[in-house]
């Protein structure tokens, strides 16, 4: 595991992710750590704590990653892989790959850096040699005045002073750099739903050529194999729109080729993996992340740590054949890719580090469920995709502050992200109070039922204040309530008692907690 795993207790998978409570939590928590001393080693360190809701009470524990030189750990003196919602027993490669992620920096072999005996620059693809040559003159002015093609081959570690290749040089920019090393190339399929539990393939195809022509490839592929609609644009026009942004696409492929393991996985012939099955396409490739975390990847701010330092440097001067850059090189390319998404309506999408191989995951379908969609129709204003989706958070998280806002959105300027926002609360749709936004009381919010008339009243001068706001905002704290209402804490207290005590709301938490909100029944 290459960080932090939680696991609850008392949530029901079968029950749609209900909460379903725990009997006895302390007797099972005392039952887990027992398994885990017993069962585990070395044993990872256990973080529980207990949380009570009016459904029951949820044990949430947090398995916290062992250092690098203690993986992996052993189950009843066996190592297990997660994948696919499935234990396996890890092969010998597995175990290598955490082996030599075990190794401090100095003594890890760069695999990308080896030259390969008897190899020539002969052997390159002499159209994407002379579009890699010309971005290196453009953008490095010191390489630019050298007139030998091969000396500023030589200087960016593709090839040696002898002219035999590297591995880097021979994957970037080799003609056929699969001829050498057959695990150097990508296979995609179409995955049918078959007898077997893994299906059938369809359209299977090899990925081969340099790093360029593979990824225009397999992103042209991936668009052959799903889904194109016919949409009318805002000049009236219909045009075809993929089912995935042909950018998002671009990224993840060329990320999972500079970004795989160019060590022990080729000795087993791992490739990089595409496949799109009814429900989503996924896209995988050998070797975990190294130096990086999956949320920092997510995150507005730039993460880059490159696994193959030296075919990182070649990759960011390749060119596709319509001249864009195979990568950006900055460590925003994931942020780009949930952003692409996010615009063309698409559902999120999910990344796993195994440790031994990472995986995209895009789901396929819209991004809003049927029930989100018809809340959204019921604004009368066009909504742009970035509006939609801000509707939908604050609907289900509630407030967010404007900084929140713009660190999601980073793709936005600052004052694009006001304007948005501007736009949003002329329609009548959000407020934006000191810093906060949240959605406007006048929204059509799935309404709580009627209750008698008087009912309200009867619980106390503020009783209706409070209650109105918990039924606006879906989930309010007593410090929400109190700011919404401009009640006191203490008045906000006696009112929920009240409403409690007549079965009007619930209460997620305990009493005196900050972080307790309450919600109507």
């Amino acid at each position: 595991m290459p960080r932090t795993g939680t696991i609850l207790f008392g949530i029901s998978q079968a029950r749609n992710f209900s909460i379903t409570g725990v009997t006895h939590p302390a007797q099972l928590e005392k039952a887990l750590v027992s398994a885990n001393r017993n069962s585990v080693d070395p044993a990872p360190q256990l973080e529980i704590c207990h949380v009570r809701t009016a459904s029951g009470t949820v044990m949430v524990v947090e398995i916290q990653p062992l250092l690098p030189g203690e993986k992996p750990a052993l189950y009843r003196g066996k190592p297990y892989l997660r994948q696919a919602d499935g234990n396996y027993v890890m092969n010998s490669n597995d175990l290598k790959v955490f082996a030599l992620a075990a190794l401090s920096e100095a003594e890890r072999i760069q695999p990308d850096f080896e030259i390969l005996p008897g190899t020539s620059i002969e052997m390159l693809d002499q159209p994407a040699v002379e579009a890699y040559i010309a971005s290196i003159r453009a953008g490095r002015s010191r390489l630019s005045a050298i007139e030998d093609k091969n000396r500023i081959l030589q200087i960016a570690n593709v090839c040696d002073e002898g002219g035999n290749l590297s591995l880097a040089g021979l994957y970037a920019l080799g003609f056929l750099p699969q001829a050498t090393e057959p695990a150097l190339g990508a296979t995609a399929a179409v995955r049918t739903p078959g007898r077997e539990e893994r299906g059938r393939l369809q359209n299977l195809v090899e990925l081969e050529g340099p790093i360029p022509a593979m990824l225009d490839e397999g992103v042209d592929w991936i668009l052959r194999n799903t889904n194109t609609a016919s949409v009318y644009g805002e000049d009236g026009h219909m045009s075809d729109s993929p089912e995935f942004p042909p950018r998002a696409l671009r990224e993840i492929i060329a990320n999972a080729l500079v970004d795989r393991d160019l060590g022990a996985s080729l000795g087993v012939g791992k490739k990089v993996e595409i496949r799109i099955t009814p429900k989503m396409v996924i896209i995988k490739n050998p070797g975990g992340l190294k130096g990086v975390t999956v949320e920092q990847l997510e995150s507005s701010v730039l993460a880059k740590a490159a696994v193959n330092r030296r075919l990182y440097e070649i990759a960011r001067n390749l060119r596709t054949r319509d001249g864009k850059r195979v990568i950006e090189g900055e460590g925003g390319g994931i942020a780009e890719v949930i952003s692409a998404l996010r615009e063309a309506r698409c559902a999120a999408p999910r990344f796993i580090d195994s440790g031994v191989e990472f995986t995209v995951i895009l789901p396929r379908g819209p991004r809003f469920n049927e029930e989100e969609m018809q809340w959204l129709q019921t604004f009368s204003e066009n909504l742009a995709p970035l509006e939609e989706d801000l509707l939908v958070m604050l609907r289900d998280f509630g407030e967010l502050s404007v900084t929140r806002v713009e660190r999601t959105y980073s793709e936005l300027s600052h004052a694009a992200c006001k304007r948005m926002l501007g736009h949003l609360e002329e329609i009548g749709a959000i407020r934006v109070e000191g810093g906060v936004i949240s959605l406007a009381e006048t929204l059509p919010v799935d309404a709580p039922p009627a209750l008698p008339t008087g009912l309200l009243e009867g619980l106390g001068p503020n009783a209706p204040a409070v209650y109105k706001k918990i039924s606006a905002q879906g989930s309010a704290t007593v410090r929400d309530l109190s700011a919404g209402t401009g009640l006191s804490d203490n008045q906000v207290r006696y009112a929920l008692q009240s409403l409690l005590k007549e079965g009007l709301i619930v209460m997620n938490g305990r009493q005196g907690v900050r972080s307790t909100t309450y919600e109507t029944v």
